[in-house]
């Protein structure tokens, strides 16, 4: 995964590593949530400007493959999402009053959130938050700052994305900080 710094794959830490089920001290925070929350503000400033189009429905899941074991994907997942996660946040507050920016941002955020390959516990949160970022991402697609006035159609689709991407950050939020 490249850009998030993850760590090389098959290390594994030891029982009485005090890093390993510190019951969230890597995940102190809820990021998701606020990744997401800022997002929001950013493609909420987007669509009372003016925007065009509709969108369209969801990408579904990527296929599995064989990897790593998923106590690595584990240690994997707990060392790299929250910086990912942080990352992202601070990217998003740097340009949450700038359309333009913010979109290729979110393409990128969806583009490294695919990236990671979560433990089987988490899989299903994890999906469902990178599948509520691409609806996230192809709502953004369809922006067109130019167009004069805002569009109510978009501004509602966005509102109705809202609680997807805020349940689906809390539930890895939520995970991250028991079993991390």
């Amino acid at each position: 995964m490249s850009g998030a710094g993850v760590p090389a794959r098959g290390r594994s830490r030891s029982a009485d590593d005090p890093r390993r089920g510190t019951g969230g001290a890597r995940y102190g925070s809820a990021v998701g949530r606020r990744a997401t929350t800022l997002a929001l503000g950013t493609i909420a400033a987007a669509l009372l400007s003016g925007c065009t189009s509709e969108v369209t429905g969801s990408a579904s899941p990527a296929a599995s493959t064989s990897g790593p074991s998923d106590e690595e994907r584990q240690e994997t997942f707990c060392d790299d999402v929250p910086a990912l996660l942080q990352d992202i946040t601070a990217q998003v507050e740097d340009v949450q009053t700038d359309p333009a920016a913010a979109s290729a941002l979110i393409e990128d955020a969806v583009d490294r959130m695919e990236e990671v390959q979560p433990p089987d516990d988490v899989a299903d949160e994890w999906e469902r938050l990178v599948t509520a970022w691409r609806d996230l991402r192809d709502l953004f697609r369809q922006l067109d700052p130019s167009a004069p006035g805002g569009n109510q159609d978009l501004a509602t689709e966005l509102l109705e994305l809202q609680p997807e991407l805020v349940d689906a950050g809390t539930a890895v939020d939520e995970w991250g900080r028991a079993n991390c």
